[in-house]
């Protein structure tokens, strides 16, 4: 079923573009399964067309929303001015006027920003609710802090996490943004989920950060404690990121690894290090030189290294020969139960 529904404007521009916006905002939020009216105008008539329920709800509020528009034009000559912190002046203009240009289709208001004063002039509610809004930007921003943090690179993606998961929890619980430089991108996923996400809700581009920098932003106290969790990670990953490499042969690896892993897992367990062992089951030859990699603090991993030295330098001097005893004494010599 559909319906006509004439709506009669005042001749005046500034309606029409206001309308127009309106009437587009409450079509995009319509239910997904909703047919969207039709709306045409001609001279001071806006004509809406679909089905009669879409067609009647849209009416009421666009009624609605000229009726307050008219009522609002009464007031425009109402004009408050205040003081806001001249070095907030620019991130409240935005690049462009981007930001001036928002809060003005936000309020329906005029703002103009000059020397430290913002003046608005409008509806008197409206205008409130405009200052209301600045106002709190402004001690938003005067409550916000900036650290630059120096931070090896090599370090980078174990702070970020993976998928940004560690960064986006800190932001996230913080209500900060941390920056990683784009230069040092530790892992593709990585870095781009952090950035994304301390990206979102950024107007201005940021500087060029240096490959060892790292920039926690946000309220004065959720900044400081963003960093300082930022940094004990940090000192974390360097008290627990020495690292040895000790060479063996490749035929020594069974011997060091021991029954379903029982050597190393001894020595991991003795000392707290980890132990990354390479893989030689594919080397022929059995005297090709292989490294163990130790990872830990420095006291684990020189704990660890001498264990493993110790077993190693066995081996080294073990010598091997090869006897030839008849078959029949084999057994004598072998013993009951191998004993």
């Amino acid at each position: 079923m559909f319906s006509l529904r004439p709506v009669p404007l005042a001749d005046n521009i500034s309606f029409h573009d206001k309308l127009r916006r309106f009437i587009q905002k409450e079509q995009q939020d319509r239910q997904a399964d909703q047919i969207p009216v039709r709306v045409t105008n001609a001279g001071t008539i806006v004509t809406l067309k679909g089905p009669a329920p879409a067609v009647e709800a849209l009416a009421e509020k666009v009624n609605a929303f000229v009726a307050q528009a008219i009522e609002d034009e009464k007031e425009r000559g109402f004009t408050t001015t205040f003081d806001f912190p001249q070095k907030h002046a620019n991130q409240l203009i935005g690049k462009g006027g981007a930001n001036i240009r928002d809060l003005r289709d936000k309020f329906d208001v005029e703002i103009n920003v000059n020397d430290g004063v913002v003046e608005l002039k409008g509806p008197q509610a409206k205008a409130a609710a405009a200052k209301a809004h600045i106002t709190a930007l402004g001690r938003q921003w005067a409550d916000e802090a900036t650290y630059t943090l120096k931070i090896d690179p090599k370090f980078h993606r174990e702070l970020i996490g993976a998928g940004g998961a560690q960064i986006n929890k800190l932001q996230t619980r913080y209500k900060v943004q941390i920056h990683f430089p784009r230069s040092a991108k530790p892992a593709k996923d990585d870095q781009s989920n952090a950035d994304a996400a301390s990206d979102a809700g950024r107007k201005p581009p940021r500087r060029e950060q240096e490959p060892d920098e790292v920039t926690v932003k946000g309220p004065k106290k959720g900044a400081d404690e963003a960093r300082d969790e930022i940094l004990n990670l940090y000192q974390y990953l360097k008290d627990n990121s020495h690292t040895a490499a000790i060479s063996v042969q490749a035929g020594q690896i069974p011997s060091l690894i021991g029954q379903r892993g029982s050597g190393m897992d001894e020595i991991r367990q003795t000392t707290g290090a980890r132990i990354e062992i390479p893989n030689a089951r594919d080397i022929k030859d059995p005297s090709t030189r292989v490294e163990i990699v130790i990872k830990g603090t420095s006291s684990q991993v020189a704990q660890a290294r001498k264990l493993i030295d110790a077993k190693r330098d066995v081996f080294d001097t073990t010598v091997t020969k090869t006897l030839e005893v008849e078959k029949k004494h084999h057994r004598a010599l072998i013993g009951a139960g191998g004993q």
